[in-house]
Order: C-alpha cells, then sequence, then structure tokens
C-alpha cells in the first residue's frame, strides 16, 4: 500500500467517524424532540380533560344546588378522575423519559463501538503509513550506498581482470623468456660443438 492510498484511507476513517458522531447527535436531538412533543401533547389533553371536567363539574353542581351530599360526592368524584389524570400523565413522562434515556444509552454504547473500531483501523492505518515511510526513508538512505558499493564492485572487477591479464602476461613473458633463453643456450650449445 502505498502513502497516497494510506493517507486517503486514514482521511476516509476520521470521515466516518465524524459522520457516526453527527448520526447520532442528531438521533438523538430526534428522540428528545419527540419526547417534548408527546409531553406537551399529554399535557395539552390532561388540560382540555380537566377544562371539561370543571365545565361538567360546574354545570352539575348548579343543578344540584339544593342537594349538598350529592354536590360533595359530585365535586370529590371529579377530584379523584383529575388525580387519576394527573397521575397518568405523570407516570407517561416518567416512563417516556426513562424509553429515552435508555435509547440514548444504546446509541451512546453503539456510538462508542463505532468509535473504537474507527480508532482501531485509524491506528492500523497510521501504523502502515508509518512503516511505509520508514521503509521509504532506508530506501532513500540506502540508495546512494548501494551506488557506491556498485561502483567499488566495478573496480573490484576491473583490478582483478587487470590484475588477471598481467599476472597472464607475465606469465606468458616469462614462459617466452625461457623458451627464447632455452633455444639460444641449444643454438649456443650445437654451435659449439
Amino acid at each position: 500500500m502505498n502513502v497516497n492510498e494510506t493517507v486517503w484511507n486514514l482521511t476516509q476513517s476520521v470521515q466516518e467517524s465524524g459522520q457516526a458522531i453527527a448520526q447520532s447527535a442528531v438521533e438523538a436531538q430526534e428522540r428528545n424532540v419527540r419526547y417534548a412533543q408527546s409531553v406537551l401533547t399529554d399535557g395539552v389533553e390532561v388540560l382540555k380533560s380537566h377544562v371539561e371536567s370543571t365545565r361538567t363539574l360546574t354545570e352539575t353542581v348548579s343543578g344540584q344546588a339544593q342537594k349538598p351530599q350529592e354536590v360533595f360526592l359530585t365535586v370529590v368524584n371529579s377530584t379523584v378522575a383529575a388525580q387519576e389524570r394527573n397521575l397518568q400523565f405523570a407516570q407517561s413522562v416518567i416512563e417516556n423519559g426513562i424509553r429515552v434515556l435508555q435509547s440514548h444509552a444504546e446509541a451512546n454504547r453503539a456510538l462508542a463501538q463505532e468509535l473504537i473500531d474507527q480508532s482501531r483501523k485509524q491506528q492500523d492505518i497510521f501504523q502502515t503509513l508509518v512503516s511505509t515511510s520508514v521503509e521509504a526513508y532506508v530506501n532513500s538512505l540506502d540508495t546512494p550506498f548501494s551506488y557506491y558499493k556498485q561502483v567499488l564492485d566495478l573496480a573490484e572487477n576491473t583490478t582483478r581482470q587487470g590484475l588477471e591479464s598481467f599476472q597472464q602476461a607475465t606469465q606468458q613473458g616469462l614462459d617466452t623468456f625461457r623458451n627464447v633463453t632455452r633455444q639460444t643456450r641449444e643454438d649456443y650449445q650445437n654451435v659449439a660443438q
């Protein structure tokens, strides 16, 4: 893998991490908005119910002014019904809030896992980048030395070949000198005889 590919992969991984964080934030905001909307909608419905109950109670009490016991019973029933509606509303707010918090916790765990995975990927990519860079640096240092080694090898081979050629020429010269000397001695001996 070359340096450009490695840097590209690292950039992609960082971008994916950023996208995961942004997506998680958007989803959390959407959950919060849905929760707030449900609380407000349920709250408005409870208030409408209270208004309707109060209107009905007022009409009932107005019509039964002469019977205090029935008025009291109607007021108590209306109050109990209002308390039940308030309790249901509070319970739904708490339950929905717990569900939203659980959803946030689950999303945070998923985001944390995604970031851990991306971090590992980035570490691997960075390790590859460092390895590639070190290898390129070592190769750049090795290049001049390999040139000088080639020059020295060439000089050594040339010197060895020159020495071998010199030794051969010297040997041939000695052999020729010996042959000439021997021939001259033989010629001298033949002439002397």
